[in-house]
Order: C-alpha cells, then structure tokens, then sequence
C-alpha cells in the first residue's frame, strides 16, 4: 500500500468554492467538512489504486503469455522424448549351459529396465457441487414419487377394494406428508419440500381417485364445482401443514391451489361474463389480503400473489368489458358497469391499505376511468340525444368531483381522478375533433368547383347536436385545467365551431371563409397578447388553421378568395404594425407581416380574375407589384426582412404566373432577374437561381435552335426576338448582381451572356447557313483569345466561350467548304492563343487546338482536291511534320509546349499510316516518318536522352517501313523480318549496357536473342516431312552455337543459357526425326544406365548441380 498523501484542500459542498482542510471555507466561512475532505482523499486513493490493477493486471497478462508458449515448448519435447524411446529387444550371447560347454545352471534372464515415464499434468476433474448434487436427486426423488403414485392410480387401482383403495391412498399420502418435519430437523430443507410438494400433489389425486369411483356419491355434484372443492380442501391442508412443519414451500403451494377455486364455481354455476368477473374480482381480492396479511412484501407468496392478482384483476376488466360490450340494455350494461367498477375499487382499496401515493394516484385514476366507462355504456344506450352528446355531458358532470378531488385529496393522489377525468373528456373531444375535419371537408366540397361555384349552395353533412357536445367538451376541460390555459381553450373552440356550425345549420359554403377570417382576426389579436412561447405557438396555429381553411373554401368563387385574401393581408399589416415596437415584434409581427404580404398580391390576382381581366393584364399587374415590394425593401424600415422575402419568393415564380399572358415570358423572367440583382438581400442567390432556370425554360427552344440543332445539319433555326433582348437584360443584372463597379470587370461578367445574344440576334434575323455557326466560331475564339491574353482573368470565364466555339465549330462542318473555313479560324486563334497567353496551361491547349485544327485543315483541302488514299495520307503528314517543325522551335524555348506539339505530330503521323490505304503508302509514309524523325533528333543542344529517344523512333519506323515493304512485296521468309528486328535490337541493347554495365544481360540481350531464335523455332517445331526445313535447322543449329561460344567467351548469362537452350532444341529435334530407327530396346537400356549411374553417385550429381547453378549465376 502506498502512503496516504494528505488533503489540503477540497472543493466546498455548499458553494463550491475551494476550502481549505485547515481553515474551511474562505467564501461561505463554513469550518472543514471532514466527509468531503475523506471524499477527496479517497478519490486520490482509487486513482491510485486502478493504476496498480492495470499495472499487475498487464504484467499478469505477460506471464500468462510466457507460461502458455513454455507449456507449448514442453509438450513438444516430450513427443520428440517418447518417440526416441521405442523399446527393442536386446540381442544376447547363446549361454554356456546352452552350448553344452559348462555345468552352470543358466542365470535367470537380465532385467530390462523400461524407458521412464515423462511426467504429464493430469486433466483436473470436474465435479458437481454438493447443492447441484442434492438438487438433482430431489428432482429425481420426486418425479419418482409422483410417476409411481400415477401407475398406482391408473392401474393398479382397479385391483383392490373401495375400502382398500381408500386405506392405500391415505396410507400413502400419510408416509410422504410425515417425512417432511423430520427431514426438516435434520437440516435437509430440501428434501422436506420435495417430499412436501409431492405429498399435496398426492391429495389432489386422492381427490381425483375419489372422483372416479364415486366416492360417497360425489359425482351428483358437478365436476367443476367438486373440483373446487378439492382444490378448496387441498388449500386449507397445504396452509395448515405449512404452519404445522414451518416451511414456506406449503404455503405457496395453498395460495396457488386456491386461485381457480372461484373460477370453478362460476364455472359450475354457468355464470355469465358479470358473474366471471365478479369470481375473477374475488380472486383479486384473495391476493390482496394475502398481501395485507405480508405487509405488501415482494418476497415469497407476497410474490406469487402480486403476479396471480394482477392476472385475475386484468381478466376481470376484460370480461367486464365484454359484458358491457355485449349488453343489449341499459340494465344488463349497469349491471357490467358495476362488475367493471368493483374491480377497480378492490384495486383502489389494496393500494389504500398498502398505503402507496403513487399507487393510489394510479389507482384513483382507473377508478374515475371505470366509473366513466360504465356510466357511458349506460348511457350509449340511452335514447335521448346523440352518443358525442350524451358523452360530451358525460364528461362534464365526471370533470366536476374530479376538479373537487384534485383540490381535496392529497398530493399526489388527487392527480388521479383529474388525469382520469382528462382522460374521459379525450373520448368525446377526438370524437369532435373528427366531426369538424369531416365538417370542414364537406365545406370544401361544398365550395367546388374551383372558382366557379354557386354562392346559393349549403354545407351539408352534420347535426346540431356536435357543436353543443363541442361547448360541452370545451366545459370539461375548461373545469379541469388551470385558468391561465383557459383563453386559449376558447379560441380552440371557436375554431371548432367555426368548422362545425355551416354543416350544422346548412349555412351558404361562404360562410366557413368568413367564420375562418374572424376565427384567424381573434387568434392573431391573442397572439399580440401572448406573454410564452408556448401559447404563441397554440394562438398562431389556430390562426394557421383558421385561415388555410378559410383560403381553401373562398376558392370557390374568385371574388369570395379575393375578399378572404385581402381580409388576411389586412389583419396581418394590422397586427404587424401594432406590435412593430412591442416584446412580440420579433415573432407575432414577423409571422403577421410574413402572412399579409404573401397574401397581397393572391388578393390582386383573385380579384382582377373576379373582375374578368385577361391573363396579361394579371400579369402585368403582378409585375408592378414585384416591382412595388422590390422597392418596399429598399425603403421600409421595419420588416425588412420579410418583405425582402416576399419580393423574392414572387420575383422566383415569374416563370410560372407569366405563363398565364400573351407577353413574351422572358422578358418578364429577365426583369425579375434584374429586380433580384438590384436588391442585393440575403437569399437573392437562391432566387436568381430559380429565375435562371425558369429563363432557360422560357428561352429553351431559341437556345436549343441557335446552339443544339446545328449539330444536326446545315440548318438556321428560327428565334424569338424577345430571347435576344432577354439575354441582354440577364447579362446587366449579371453585372450588377456582383457588385462590380470598375468597367472591365462588368465587362468579364457580361460578357459571356453578350456573347450569346450575337448568334441569337442573327438567328432573330433570319440569317442563312453557315453565317450563323460562323458567327458563333468567331465570337467564342475571340472571347477565348481576349480572356487568355488579358491578366488574371479566372478560368471559368473562358467555359462560356469554349461552348460557343464548340458549337459554332460543330454547325460550320457539314460541308468541306466552311469546315475548312472553320478549322483555319481554329488553327489562328490557336496560333494566337499559344504565342501571346499568358498562362502556360492556356498556351498549351492553344499549340494544341492549332497543330490538331492544321491536321483537320489538310485533310479536308485534301478531300476537297479529290485526292486518293495515298495522297490524303501525305498531306495528314505534311501537317504532322509541320507540327513536329513547331516542336523542334519550341523544344528550346518552351519544352512543356513543345510536348504537346510532339504529342499531335506522333498521333497524325499514326493517323496517316492508317489511313494509306495500302502497304505501300504505309512503307512510304513510315519511311518519311522516320527520315522526319531522325532530322529531329539532330537538333543542336538537345539532351542525350531525348535526342536516343528519336533515334530508336526512327529506327523503329523505318524497321516498319521495312517490314511493310516486305510485306508489299509479298516476302513469306521469316527471317527477313526478325532479321533486322533482331540486329537492331542487339544495337540498343549494346549501346544501353554501355553506358550501364552493371545492367544484366538479359535485360540489355534478351529481346534481340528472342526476336532471332524463337520464330525460327516455330517455323522448325511446324515443318512437315514434305519441308523438313534442313537449311534453316543447320542455320539455326550453327547460330545457337556461335551465341553460347560468344557468351562464354563474353561471360554473359543471357547468350549462354539461350544459346544452350536452343543448341538442345535443335539437337533434340534432330533426335526425334531418327528416333523410329532405333531399337526399341535402346531407351530402356540408356535409360537404366542413367538412373544406375545417377544412384550411384547421387551426392557428387548433387554437387555438380550445385556447381553448374552457382557457376550460371555468376555470368553477367
């Protein structure tokens, strides 16, 4: 144990301040607290004491480890141990007595010791505890007892007398049931329950026994009703022996023996559902003075009788339930109620005597429940008023006592009937609450269809009596919860009404618009009032409610949604300005301005539809009144926020209300866009994004015209002009929605959309093919040329115009005359772009947009010239060579460029090999192409490495050159082509292990030693007897030869083994030709020679080997 560090100071319990252990607290001046002081010193001591348990803990841990891997080392010793030590019998001498040459008597035979035993951990026996040993057996004990007790009475039963039979089976049940007490004083407390239980079980089939042979007459009673006698019986001797020998096993056994004994006689008396639970009610109450008699313990039969009550109290309520169901009376279902209700009260009077708040809170709550459920299967059947009425009172008159007890009764009790009672009213109030949506639904069907339905018509669909039971609902509930909620239980209500009252009294469909209007005009008045959150959220919701509904019905007529909207946009400025300067600005004003300005302009569409304006009249007046809330937000100082939002919301559904005019929709979508730039408020972003997507809508098959069909063919699609002037107006609210005020960067902005206007200005002017696909070419190459060349111009500027050209591009080619056209203007502002830019990445795709346009412009002048294959194949070359020419000038200055130039000039030059046309313009232009680039590699001041690089590409095209001139030529000889293919390989290889001698041979020699033997091989392993191929066999033999000769001499590893391999090929082809000529007995003889030879010197075969391996491996 580590010494305990003492504490000098602790953290206060009373102010938290740091005390000291000496002095106490400096704050409070509280004298030390010795348990806080222990508190601080014992937590000290357990941080402590968790870092000594891992600490061992660990190290446990390592041991463990080092014990298993030894016990693992030790086990394999000792098999290795044991399979040393077989045992073998000695070889012995004959003795003399054996051999006749002595007298002596032989000696007894020696004694071999056997090999000693290695020691080994016995296994560990697992044995059985002695309470699970006794356990089993008292299992085992009984279950014997009671199987013979069973044989006894099912067969043996029959064998003796009545008389005997009595005597037997009291004789029986007397032994068992006399064991237990002196088991019980011998301490086996076990085996006396056992022998207990058995012995009650065996009553019970006294009883049974009784039963069958009519003992005393007793089948005269019913079997259910006798059965509950016995079970009756077998209680009160299970109780009294238990108290007789003092052990709890009986009397659990009593209490569980007599739970279906009033079950039964319901049963043999043919009760009803009252009368079982009425039996089930007096199970429950069994239970509940067996545990008023145990102090209400959880423990023993305590607990077997919380768990057999609460089942028989729970069964009791739902058979009372099913009596009252099934009653057909008011009588039948008094009588239900009342079985229903005695339930309950048993339960309240058990947890009276148990003396549990909580319990009896819980309680009184069921019984209020009880009470109203039997009260309203009472009433329900009652003739009188409608059932939500009838419950509606129901619920009022239960609310009254309820409210008295929650006053009276004592904390936390009274809360039981005041929740009951809550409850209760939920029933009706649900059953209310559906009759108005089903009424509010008949409203709004009442109002259809939509804008055109007669003023004359009525809502049907409802009675009088639910807006009563809503008054009465609204009663209950204003008795039972506090005052203060109590306003707003009203406004509830009057929301309810003003749902129920025009189906109620078959007033016009109007009339719920209005009720909904002045339902919303006291809701918000409310709100103004509100001093929580909460009940502002209750007072807005109403008004949410309210006045969705009074919305959805005044659609019916226009003029009937235009007063509705204009009486919410009145109310909602009314209440935003009564509370712009109050405590209730920053919620009961927002949400009312938010509403009456959403309201304002729905009000000015409804009512000029009401007044029978056309669609472009509705629009144009929607417009203004963008525009005049645009302004608002601008000049207002209040709301700010929420007229921002309302002008954006209605400047985003320009695409939509502007379908409904004859106007061009664009220009309306690009003003609301303009208006949106101007306003520059938080959440313009969100709305120019929508408006822009409603533009492309708009100007989507302009768009498409100008920039989408010209893919298709030689066709000038027809624009709009209101799509031109559009795009213009989209590209000014561009350049103010950024903020820019220096005139370039308005310009960059602008641009791109100014840039557009041009190709649709020209297709608004009818103009012919190709002038537009031109125009557009020229205008995207400038504005990629002017942004490149400017400084500091952002990436994404140069998209827009990258698309115009692309498109233009794509437009200009379905004919050689302007493709050409187009390519050539390609190819300069390539040439522009990628000697001026300023970016390097810019001057890169410029070369390359220039090199590829030339290689386009060539072949189509090529095409344009009806040249043949061959010809257009060297005019694709002359453009490839004047792409490597540029390589060539920018290789000093700019290397990275003049990649991109090398990379076109390779590809085109692949091209026009493709495109020959035969092999012999493909040997021709290879030809070329290896002339072209071995003059590239001759440029002055080029690094070795690329200037080999050109050298080998030369070489290469000109060996394929070669090979398709061969192949022109009709040249079948293999070796022609692997010839030169081999040489020039050994060449590189040669050249490459020079300058790197520590490169291996196969590396350096491998593919030319490859590309000169293994085709050969082929031809030979393919030849026929009718070509044996003699020539090429002693060729090939001769050639194997003079490279393993060269190799060794050389000390090279690649000429050697691959002379060596291929000299055994030859040699064993050769073996095979011959090989039917030999005796067949020949193999076999050769063949045995070897293996003898090779068994016989195995291990100097082995060294050989060894040596030739090692001697191999040293070559380079």
């Amino acid at each position: 144990m580590s010494e305990t560090v003492p504490v000098t100071e602790y953290p206060c319990p009373h102010c938290e301040s740091m005390a000291s252990a000496e002095t106490g607290c400096p704050d409070c001046g509280r004298g030390p607290d010795p348990d806080a002081i222990e508190v601080v010193r014992l937590d000290a001591e357990i941080i402590e004491l968790r870092t000594r348990l891992q600490t061992i803990r660990a190290e446990a841990a390592g041991v463990e480890t080092q014990l298993r891997n030894a016990s693992t080392q030790r086990d394999a010793a000792a098999f290795r141990v044991r399979s040393a030590l077989e045992p073998v019998a000695p070889v012995l001498a004959p003795p003399a007595w054996f051999t006749g040459t002595g007298t002596t008597p032989p000696p007894p035979p020696p004694t071999i010791p056997a090999p000693p035993r290695l020691p080994s951990e016995p296994a560990p026996e697992r044995r059985l505890t002695t309470l699970t040993a006794q356990n089993v057996l008292f299992a085992l004990g009984g279950l014997l007892l009671v199987v013979a007790a069973a044989v006894f009475t099912a067969v043996a039963w029959a064998q003796v007398g009545v008389a005997g039979r009595a005597l037997i089976l009291a004789a029986a049940t007397a032994a068992v049931l006399a064991v237990p007490p002196f088991a019980q004083r011998r301490g086996l407390t076990g085996a006396a329950e056992t022998l207990a239980a058995v012995g009650l079980l065996m009553i019970l089939m006294d009883g049974y026994a009784a039963w069958a042979v009519d003992l005393l007459g007793v089948t005269n009673l019913a079997a259910q009703v006798y059965a509950a006698a016995v079970c009756a019986v077998t209680a009160v001797i299970a109780l009294g022996y238990g108290r007789l020998v003092g052990l709890p096993g009986p009397r659990i056994a009593a209490l569980l023996i007599a739970q279906p004994v009033l079950p039964l006689l319901a049963a043999g008396a043919d009760a009803d559902t009252t009368g079982w639970s009425l039996a089930l009610t007096g199970v429950t109450a069994l239970n509940l003075v067996i545990l008023h008699r145990g102090r209400f313990a959880p423990a023993g039969t305590g607990l077997l009788a919380y768990a057999c009550g609460s089942i028989a109290a729970f069964c009791s309520v739902i058979v009372a339930l099913g009596g009252l169901r099934d009653a057909g009376t008011p009588g039948r279902a008094a009588v239900a109620g009342g079985a229903l209700v005695l339930v309950a009260a048993v339960l309240t009077a058990g947890t009276v005597l148990a003396a549990h708040r909580e319990a009896q809170m819980y309680a009184a709550a069921g019984l209020t429940v009880a009470i109203g459920v039997a009260a309203g299967g009472v009433v329900f059947r009652l003739d009188p008023g409608t059932p939500t009425l009838r419950f509606a009172v129901l619920a009022l008159v239960i609310a009254v006592p309820a409210a008295v007890a929650r006053v009276r009764l004592p904390e936390p009790v009274g809360r039981g009937p005041w929740g009951g009672a809550l409850a209760l009213a939920g029933v009706p109030a649900l059953t209310v609450a559906t009759a108005a949506l089903i009424a509010a639904r008949s409203s709004l069907e009442a109002a259809r269809p939509v804008l055109d339905a007669p003023l004359g018509w009525v809502v049907t669909g409802s009675t009088w009596d639910l807006p009563v039971a809503a008054v009465a609902v609204v009663l209950a509930y204003g008795i039972l919860l506090p005052a203060r909620l109590r306003a707003d239980l009203a406004l509830t209500a009057l929301l309810v009404l003003a749902l129920l009252v025009p189906a109620a009294f078959r007033l016009p469909w109007w009339t719920a618009a209005l009720l909904g209007v002045l339902v919303t005009a006291g809701a918000v008045a409310l709100a103004t009032r509100a001093t929580t959150v909460r009940r502002l959220g209750l007072r807005l919701g109403v008004s949410a409610v309210a006045t969705a509904h009074a919305l959805a019905t005044g659609l019916g007529d226009p003029g009937v949604a235009a007063g509705v909207c204009a009486a919410i946009t009145l109310i909602g400025v009314t209440a935003a300005t009564l509370v712009h300067s109050g405590p209730r600005h920053g919620d009961v004003g927002v949400a009312a301005a938010t509403a009456g300005l959403l309201a304002g302009p729905a009000a000015v569409w409804l009512g000029l539809l009401a007044a029978d304006t056309s669609g472009t009249v509705r629009v144009r007046a929607l417009f203004l009144v963008t525009v005049l809330l645009c302004a608002a937000a601008h000049r207002l100082a209040w709301y700010v926020p929420q007229v921002t939002g309302v002008a954006l919301l209605l400047a985003a559904g320009t695409p939509l209300w502007a379908l409904a005019g004859s106007d061009p929709g664009a220009l309306y979508v690009a003003g609301a866009l303009l208006l949106v730039a101007v306003l520059r408020k938080p959440y313009a972003l969100v709305a120019g994004v929508v408006l822009v997507i409603g533009l492309l809508g708009w100007t989507g098959p302009d768009l498409a015209a100008v920039l989408i069909e010209p893919w298709d063919g030689p066709v000038t699609g027809s624009v709009d002009w209101s799509t031109p002037v559009a795009v213009l107006i989209t590209a000014v609210a561009a350049a103010v929605a950024v903020r820019i005020t220096a005139v370039n960067g308005a310009l960059l902005v602008a641009s791109p959309l100014v840039a557009l206007a041009v190709p649709l200005t020209l297709a608004a002017a009818g103009a012919p093919w190709p002038v537009g696909p031109l125009a557009t070419l020229i205008v995207g190459l400038t504005g990629l040329a002017t942004l490149t060349l400017a400084p500091a111009t952002p990436p994404g500027f140069l998209i827009p115009f990258g698309v115009l050209a692309i498109v233009g591009l794509a437009g200009a080619t379905h004919r050689p005359g302007p493709m050409l056209t187009a390519f050539a203007l390609v190819a300069v502002a390539g040439a522009v772009i990628g000697t001026a830019a300023r970016d390097e990445p810019a001057r890169i795709t410029g070369w390359l947009a220039a090199t590829l346009s030339t290689v386009v412009v060539a072949y189509t002048a090529a095409d344009l010239a009806a040249l043949d294959a061959g010809g257009t194949a060297l005019a694709v070359l002359a453009a490839a060579a004047v792409a490597a020419v540029l390589d060539w000038f920018l290789a000093a200055r700019r290397p990275r460029e003049a990649l991109a130039a090398a990379a076109v000039a390779h590809g085109t030059a692949l091209i026009a090999l493709l495109i020959s046309g035969s092999t012999g313009w493909a040997a021709l232009i290879a030809t070329l192409w290896s002339v072209v680039l071995a003059v590239r590699a001759l440029r002055p001041g080029e690094p070795a490495a690329i200037r080999n690089q050109h050298v080998i590409a030369a070489a290469g095209s000109a060996l394929l050159g070669w090979w398709l001139f061969l192949t022109a030529q009709q040249v079948t000889t293999a070796e022609v082509y692997t010839g030169p293919a081999a040489v020039l390989a050994l060449g590189a290889g040669w050249f490459v292990r020079r300058g790197r001698p520590e490169l291996p041979s196969w590396a350096a020699y491998g593919p030319a030693l490859g590309a000169a033997f293994l085709p050969t091989l082929a031809v030979i392993a393919g030849s026929s007897p009718d070509d044996p191929q003699y020539p090429r066999r002693l060729l090939l033999g001769v050639a194997a030869l003079a490279v393993l000769v060269a190799g060794a001499l050389a000390r090279l590893q690649a000429p050697v083994v691959s002379g060596g391999v291929v000299l055994a090929l030859v040699a064993l082809h050769e073996l095979a030709q011959v090989w039917d000529l030999v005796p067949r007995w020949v193999p076999l003889a050769l063949g045995g020679l070897v293996l003898v030879g090779v068994a016989t010197t195995l291990e100097q075969r082995r060294r050989d080997l060894a040596r030739l391996r090692e001697a191999v491996s040293r070559l380079g």
